[in-house]
């Protein structure tokens, strides 16, 4: 039964203010634990948290306020449950965080704060409702007002995030994927599987297998069976509705020729295929020398260059499959609507025709810190266009005798007189082409957007923008060393994207902390 929490007022012998001296104290409300109870726990909103429980029904629940604190904590610390469960049952800091004034006030197990996780995440798939996302935005608007900082100029990065699985072989991904599908099964049902395809998954049997077969041929023979199995229960009703079932469907789809069924070859195995049934969601990525089974990591920061610190704007996690674009063509309308962007730093991964187009809707300025290709040795930059009609003029102001544009193709064309190019001081510098009649130009407009992109550079002023976007790598870097973002302890992609928003939370917190304190990242060891 839902319960809003409110705070034990009585004071009591065994409270902190009568057993520690009073500079033990003072470090207490000045240091992280009292600067997290006043900046975060008092505005964690833990009504919306009521529809998890029953209205009338049931023990009352523990307090949702402390159970967010402590996830928040948890990832400030990169701690395990039973560090998490301990601090709060021990650590006079972590209770001093949620507003406790004695040991034994409240008392917390393993399994509240586990069936808590359990209710989220269950919510989130009912109704697609994710309300940490809701909690992360709500504390980080409240933080980012606590610090005073300005958000009309930001950065956008990504990061491959590794997930929480063994990388499979083809042959183990079969094996392991068809035996979480028996076990699923009860006696009854596993009765009707042929006792030659259960064999293959005791060891024996498949060390046999190993043993006389090339690796290709166990493939064939493993991927027999499973299209067996999956035919044989197709019309069962109650097993199509297990996960296991779906996963064992989706395996014959990622690894076979949809026109013959045969065997794929390994080159022709898709990115987005599954890698290990324990974590569906989890997509194949490479990305330059490296490899990385698992999600990509996608924040926004504040890059303001008089913000004392920087803090955390957006967070979120895709399979690692999802671009750089999609993350920004996703993103950019929400984290426009709440922090009013003026200005969104980029690498050159994130530029695009139609990124673009959603930075213009958005009336954000899209600034690129690098583009993809090698410079031109001709730059159309000072061409005027007439949007979609034809280009306008040359850089030296000339008007063409005629001129184009093909929206199908995007390309501008334009026809000018010989006369008008003589002489020309641009002349060296122009892509423009001698014909026998006339001289004459042509180039599509993402060309010229790219022309006029590679000129801004140059400009002073946008080179001390451009200035600005690496420290977000440094944000990244630092999620990963010190908020264990290296990998992901979770599976699937609710979770993740759970765990990636308290960690950017956290993150947050700790840059207040440094604001107000002048201290680096809060200690957890003793």
């Amino acid at each position: 039964m839902y319960e809003e929490y409110e705070e034990d007022d009585r004071r009591g012998f065994g409270d902190f203010e009568h057993n520690l001296p009073q500079s033990k104290q003072d470090h207490l409300d000045e240091g992280w634990p009292g600067i997290f109870y006043r900046k975060i726990f008092n505005n964690i909103d833990e009504s919306k948290f009521k529809v998890l429980f029953s209205s009338d029904m049931g023990r009352p629940n523990f307090p949702v306020k402390i159970l967010i604190a402590l996830e928040i904590l948890r990832q400030l610390f990169d701690l395990t449950d039973k560090e998490v469960v301990d601090s709060f049952n021990y650590d006079v800091r972590f209770m001093k965080a949620v507003g406790l004034k004695r040991v034994g006030q409240l008392n917390l197990s393993y399994r509240t704060v586990y069936e808590f996780r359990d209710r989220i995440v269950e919510h989130a798939k009912e109704t697609g409702n994710n309300l940490i996302k809701e909690i992360f935005e709500e504390l980080t608007d409240e933080l980012i007002e606590v610090a005073d900082l300005e958000t009309e100029i930001q950065k956008m990065d990504s990061t491959m995030v590794d997930a929480n699985i063994k990388h499979l072989s083809r042959i183990e991904l079969m094996r392991r994927t068809l035996d979480n599908f028996v076990s699923d099964l009860d006696e009854q049902q596993k009765q009707k599987i042929h006792k030659n395809i259960l064999a293959i998954l005791s060891e024996e049997k498949f060390q046999e297998y190993l043993d006389e077969y090339a690796k290709k041929e166990i493939r064939e023979i493993l991927l027999g069976k499973i299209k067996t199995v999956k035919q044989h229960f197709k019309n069962d009703d109650e097993v199509n509705s297990l996960e296991s079932y779906e996963l064992l469907c989706r395996l014959v789809d990622d690894q076979t020729i949809e026109a013959g069924g045969e065997l794929k070859d390994d080159e022709d195995i898709s990115a987005d295929s599954l890698q290990n049934p324990n974590d569906p969601d989890a997509t194949y990525r490479r990305k330059g020398n490296s490899s990385s089974q698992g999600y990509s990591l996608n924040i926004s920061e504040t890059s303001h260059p008089d913000n004392p610190v920087q803090m955390i704007t957006d967070v979120a996690v895709e399979p690692n499959v999802c671009s750089d674009v999609d993350f920004l063509e996703n993103r950019l309308p929400g984290l426009n609507e709440r922090t009013a962007l003026d200005k969104l730093l980029v690498d050159g991964g994130y530029h695009g025709e139609t990124t673009q187009t959603t930075a213009d809707e958005e009336d954000v300025e899209l600034v690129p810190t690098d583009l993809t290709g090698q410079d031109p040795e001709y730059s159309t930059a000072g061409f005027k266009l007439k949007d979609e009609q034809g280009i306008a003029a040359c850089p030296a102001g000339v008007v063409p005798q005629k001129s184009k544009y093909l929206e199908k193709n995007d390309y501008y064309a334009a026809w000018f007189k010989k006369s008008d190019c003589s002489g020309c001081s641009f002349r060296n510098k122009c892509p423009i082409t001698e014909q026998k009649q006339d001289m004459t130009l042509r180039f599509t407009g993402r060309r010229h957007e790219l022309d006029r992109l590679r000129e801004k550079h140059e400009d002073s002023e946008y080179k001390e923008l451009m200035k600005l976007r690496p420290a977000v790598e440094g944000t990244i870097s630092a999620l990963k060393r010190a908020y264990g973002l290296y990998k992901f302890k979770v599976t699937g992609m609710i979770k993740v994207n759970i765990n990636g928003a308290f960690k950017a939370l956290s993150y947050n917190f700790n840059q207040l902390c440094r604001l107000i304190t002048g201290d680096h990242r809060p200690s957890y060891s003793t």
